[in-house]
């Protein structure tokens, strides 16, 4: 089975994201049910003792609940002909400790670790017939796109399947984040 790690996007926020949708550019691009922001993707995974183990070890994630917000479209890879078309995250510090916790996580149950720095984003498509200058003029002119802030209260053990309709990601383990406690004003 294809695993990966990931928080699911609300359907509100999935909406307008595919309002940048564009049948004019070419871009193949993502359906609302392959959006979501991975932490840590691990591929194919035979063994279902590893899968277990891996589902034992997220379950001691300690971070609290915290506020997302997508701000800002790119590409990657950067500096080279663009393939990927992304939605990007508003800076966060606790989505940052979530991901360095799952990726330790995921080496301690046994997988190798992944060494490309981390880039918060979800994937809205994949260039296919664009020119660099066609994607760069699409960016500009949705500079200004954000996604007001959603809670993200859990993150999710993914499965990737392949069918006739294209990838369908199906959630095997979901792992709830800890509530913050209630500030109290003096």
């Amino acid at each position: 089975m294809r695993l990966f790690i990931a928080i699911e996007i609300p359907e509100w926020a999935k909406r307008q994201l595919i309002q940048l949708q564009d049948s004019n550019l070419g871009v193949r691009w993502s359906s609302p049910g392959t959006m979501h922001l991975t932490l840590r993707f691990i591929g194919n995974v035979d063994d279902p003792g590893q899968k277990e183990k891996l589902v034992q070890k997220l379950s001691s994630v300690q971070v609290p609940a915290f506020e997302l917000t997508l701000k800002g479209l790119g590409y990657f890879p950067p500096q080279k002909h663009p393939k990927v078309l992304w939605a990007g995250v508003k800076e966060n510090d606790t989505l940052l400790n979530l991901q360095e916790q799952v990726e330790q996580l995921c080496v301690e149950a046994g997988f190798k670790p992944d060494d490309r720095p981390y880039t918060p984003h979800v994937t809205i498509g994949r260039v296919k017939g664009a020119s660099k200058k066609e994607v760069n003029s699409f960016i500009k002119q949705h500079k200004k796109f954000r996604v007001e802030a959603f809670e993200v209260d859990e993150f999710i053990l993914f499965e990737s399947k392949l069918d006739s309709e294209g990838v369908r990601h199906s959630p095997l383990q979901r792992f709830g984040l800890t509530s913050q406690p209630t500030k109290h004003e003096a």
